[in-house]
């Protein structure tokens, strides 16, 4: 393994060397047999060891498992369990709690159904994740898959703003001179969304800052919050799985009323470091 920076600051700062050849793996999980070839993506010359899923591929897959159920709750058990799965990981607090919860929806499917839903979040896992890598490329996943299964609530106002939107307002607010600033003597950039949606913003905000060299793994913290908790669970997927020190919290955020927080691996594995950013938070 190597860091990319060549200086090993974090689990997430460490990359895969790229392999030479195709390796495959078989996963079993009860009744069903999945054969998942792991190769190189070298026609993007992306060091991630496994082919990345597309939105399409993950789309098919729902829509295939949502036969016969309510796709609307399906969707919204992958993340809830996706999340709970992550959480309880580092955050043994709440671990107990989540476990529960976690195994609650889970009884509520038959075994068949409890293997889509995990084949689902790996598929998930596996795009989001991909983003770490040297070429891996940021884009607004769970956002964009929340649309095409036409998840946004129109009544309340949720609509998602398109990636490149997201992208060009990032650009205007990190401009690189203040952020090498920010983050110049190993400091931290801080990074606030009251109203966080999917978490798109903010992975335009890692874009960016990736682009101006920045370490974001180490000299930045992430704030948001989301009164949806759908939308919380989605952007503590895409932060937690890009690697990046983040609370995420299920909190009206004009009455501060807040029901759940959400706190990253990235963030847990660096306590002491951004410790203090939590209680203002």
């Amino acid at each position: 393994m190597k860091n990319s920076n060549y200086t090993q600051l974090s689990m997430f700062d460490i990359v895969l060397e790229q392999p030479k050849e195709e390796i495959t793996q078989k996963f079993d999980s009860g009744k069903v047999e999945e054969n998942l070839a792991v190769v190189s993506n070298t026609e993007n010359n992306n060091l991630c060891p496994y082919k990345i899923p597309t939105i399409d591929e993950i789309v098919k897959l729902i829509e295939k498992s949502a036969y016969g159920t309510d796709k609307t709750r399906l969707i919204s058990n992958v993340f809830e369990c996706g999340a709970i799965a992550i959480s309880n990981l580092l955050d043994l607090i709440q671990k107990a709690e989540r476990e529960k919860r976690y195994t609650d929806i889970m009884n509520n499917y038959k075994p068949e159904d409890r293997n889509s839903l995990c084949n689902i979040f790996s598929k998930i896992y596996a795009l989001c994740s991909s983003v770490v890598y040297d070429d891996g490329v940021f884009k607004d996943y769970l956002g964009e898959l929340f649309i095409r299964l036409n998840q946004g609530n129109s009544h309340t106002g949720q609509f998602f703003t398109p990636f490149h939107i997201s992208k060009f307002m990032a650009e205007c607010a990190l401009l690189p001179d203040i952020v090498k600033e920010k983050t110049k003597d190993d400091g931290i950039l801080t990074i606030s969304d009251p109203c966080s949606g999917g978490g798109g913003m903010m992975v335009a905000a890692l874009s960016v800052l990736k682009e101006c060299g920045i370490n974001y793994g180490r000299n930045c913290f992430v704030a948001c919050s989301d009164i949806d908790i759908r939308c919380v669970h989605m952007t503590y997927l895409q932060l937690s799985l890009a690697g990046v020190p983040a609370i995420v919290k299920h909190q009206n955020s004009l009455t501060r009323e807040t029901w759940s927080i959400w706190r990253t691996p990235a963030f847990m594995l660096q306590y002491p470091r951004f410790m203090k950013y939590e209680k203002y938070n």
